[in-house]
């Protein structure tokens, strides 16, 4: 399998104490990699390193083979990224809004915001201001400007956060057709564990900046619990100083 995305050690501390230690995960190529965790638990800090917004104490991270560190512009051409809240003008409409962000990308093929207003739903809507959008379209708006450029790999930062169950539904959708027809590789990080194991075909556990489990969805299920009682039979675990129940297990991929 291609290796798309390769983290190794990853280790970044705020003053404050918070951060991650020795995060190692693997991303491959058709993959959609779900980073499971509660609030504060580093999830967005690991997705800021990877995408160069934020840099690391230690470690490494490659995309496509390319090390960020002192590759970035190679490491970062097939990649596109949502990170924290989808941002756009109210007072433009959605077309405008992707048109805007076509500009970063002069030699983007015209008729290129078409396709990917189809590809996300929002055709009938691209005219409307999108301070009259809701909270789901706002977030396939976000998704239809990451798609611009044709990345091959996509990072989402908690792509249903705040959406009401039909703009979960939305959104799952859409990550599964996106990854299924277009071969686009994803990794979503989220705190809604029961989104996670709908969507993603690989997940990692996180829990105070460390990573301690990680594996194939099919091959962690296959005792039949769901990922909520093998994550909190985890922490359980980890709380309880219990050996069997160490960071950075892997399952059998």
């Amino acid at each position: 399998m291609e290796k798309v995305l390769h983290v190794q050690a990853l280790t970044k501390q705020y003053r404050n104490g918070r951060g991650v230690e020795d995060v190692c995960f693997d991303v491959y190529k058709g993959d959609v990699y779900g980073l499971f965790g509660p609030n504060g638990a580093g999830k967005t800090t690991v997705l800021k390193v990877i995408t160069g917004l934020c840099i690391a104490d230690k470690g490494t991270v490659q995309l496509f083979g390319h090390r960020i560190r002192d590759q970035f512009e190679t490491a970062m051409e097939r990649v596109s990224a949502v990170i924290e809240t989808a941002i756009a003008y109210d007072y433009m409409s959605g077309a405008e809004n992707l048109r805007l962000v076509s500009r970063f990308y002069p030699d983007l093929p015209k008729g290129r915001i078409d396709e990917v207003l189809e590809q996300v739903g929002l055709t009938s809507y691209q005219y409307e201001k999108v301070s009259q959008y809701s909270l789901g379209m706002k977030q396939r708006l976000a998704l239809a400007a990451s798609l611009l450029s044709h990345p091959r790999l996509l990072i989402w930062d908690e792509p249903t956060n705040g959406l009401d169950i039909e703009g979960m539904v939305e959104v799952r959708r859409l990550i599964q057709r996106l990854a299924r027809e277009q071969e686009i590789t994803f990794l979503i990080s989220s705190h809604m564990i029961h989104e996670m194991e709908q969507i993603c075909n690989r997940v990692g556990f996180i829990y105070k900046g460390k990573l301690f489990r990680q594996g194939n969805l099919k091959e962690l299920l296959n005792d039949h619990q769901t990922l909520e009682q093998i994550y909190l039979n985890e922490i359980q675990g980890i709380k309880e100083g219990n050996p069997d129940a160490s960071y950075l297990r892997q399952s059998v991929e």
